[in-house]
């Protein structure tokens, strides 16, 4: 038991890598946008899709693959960032959200970048075209982005997800329990990874397998902590 808890220590922090991404039809056109680098049509590329959705996975891949500087703030570009994209360092910008965005340092941004034929990557919930803007100059430069839209999670996704996610904590699960998950949980790679470390947590602290009933107890623990009043 002390081996496999060393096990699950080493295994909590999630593997970012290429060879961890794996791509279905929810996820196939932000992985190629990424795979094509740096051969993009524009300097500027988004990918975006919801909480949960894997656009954090991509841009670690992107960042591993192109040596990417990154924001540290994605609504207030610094200083720094600019003399990153000045010298045709690729740019990451991991979570833009367009209120509160400071238009005019990200406009120098952009403007510094394709100036030096460098290239940005920006990750967001929604498409450039319906950011609120009070930029012209810089919704255009939005507007001439490459786009790659993440879906909803699919089938194969959550499934193939689920597996390396338990075998990623050394545990071996019945596809029957996997089966039973997945159309029990909200459609996203966040809400999955949660419900694993859930029932890892729980099998390990019973000493018992993961199996159907113990992933009945879990999702229905969380349904009850969902709604006020039950569960207390």
């Amino acid at each position: 038991m002390a081996d496999r808890q060393m096990l699950l220590d080493l295994a909590h922090a999630p593997s970012l890598t290429r060879e961890d991404l794996i791509v279905t039809g929810a996820n196939r056109d932000a992985a190629a946008l990424v795979d094509r680098w740096p051969a993009w049509a524009s300097p500027f590329a988004v990918i975006t899709g919801g909480p949960g959705s894997g656009k954090t996975h991509l841009a670690s891949v992107w960042q591993s693959v192109s040596g990417a500087h990154m924001l540290a703030d994605p609504q207030r570009p610094s200083p720094s960032d600019l003399d990153a994209a000045q010298a045709a360092t690729p740019v990451l910008c991991d979570g833009l959200m367009p209120d509160g965005l400071d238009e005019a340092a990200f406009f120098h941004l952009l403007n510094a970048v394709r100036g030096a034929g460098g290239s940005i990557l920006i990750t967001a919930e929604t498409a450039p075209s319906g950011w609120p803007l009070a930029t012209p100059d810089l919704t255009s430069r939005f507007r001439a982005a490459t786009v790659a839209n993440l879906g909803l999670p699919d089938d194969d996704l959550l499934r193939a997800v689920a597996v390396k996610l338990f075998a990623d904590r050394q545990v071996a699960v019945d596809p029957a329990v996997v089966a039973y998950l997945l159309p029990r949980l909200e459609r996203s790679l966040s809400s999955l990874a949660d419900i694993v470390v859930r029932l890892d947590e729980l099998a390990l602290a019973r000493k018992m397998s993961i199996t159907r009933p113990l992933a009945a107890e879990v999702l229905h623990d969380l349904g009850d902590r969902d709604q006020p009043g039950l569960g207390l």
